[in-house]
């Protein structure tokens, strides 16, 4: 099997697992590790911070992305724009967001942009990880592009629930510096 459908077996695995997962579980497994995503020593000392609006089917990060708002921190969330790609959006308030592509909330056209380079610290989705910092993304490669582009500390947010033993890797794929589950902050394996 190559690497390609190992993903897309994984990823259908976890799809599956995720729609058993009880809502109350979910619910305390989101604010737990936007809880200890706010703790985190690298968020405190960000100015700008990169998330995302999680779907019904991700953690989700509303409590972050409020808390980061009223601490005065700029947030920067993503927008689908052309070709696979994302804009980079500042979001002042929850008001500055619609439903876009996917019918994921994203920052409205009028948000401004920035670059990656701005970014002090980042939150990055995925469907699921490993100890080592691999991520399983959905599969569009978004994520793929932009992860090259931060000079910052990226973090992965899964539940404990749907960690992988092992993600399978191609070459352009990248580890993030650190994990959040529901129990805690992780150091990569190396």
């Amino acid at each position: 099997m190559s690497v390609i459908e190992e993903k897309k077996a994984l990823r259908t695995f976890i799809r599956k697992k995720e729609r058993t997962l009880d809502p109350a579980y979910k619910a305390e497994s989101s604010e737990a590790i936007c809880r200890h995503l706010l703790a985190l020593d690298e968020y405190k000392s960000a100015k700008i911070v990169f998330a995302f609006a999680g779907t019904e089917k991700e953690i989700d990060t509303s409590l972050f992305m409020n808390e980061t708002i009223a601490a005065g921190k700029t947030l920067i969330l993503p927008r689908c724009a052309a070709e696979h790609a994302i804009d980079l959006c500042v979001v002042r308030s929850m008001d500055d967001l619609e439903a876009g592509a996917y019918g994921i909330l994203e920052p409205k056209k009028s948000c401004a942009l920035v670059t990656a380079a701005d970014i002090d610290f980042a939150v990055v989705p995925c469907l699921s990880f490993d100890r080592k910092g691999r991520r399983l993304g959905q599969g569009g490669g978004y994520y793929d592009r932009l992860l090259p582009q931060l000079h910052c500390p990226t973090v992965l947010i899964c539940r404990e629930q749907l960690m992988s033993p092992e993600v399978p890797v191609e070459e352009h794929d990248m580890r993030c510096t650190m994990l959040v589950t529901e129990k805690g902050v992780l150091t990569p394996e190396a």
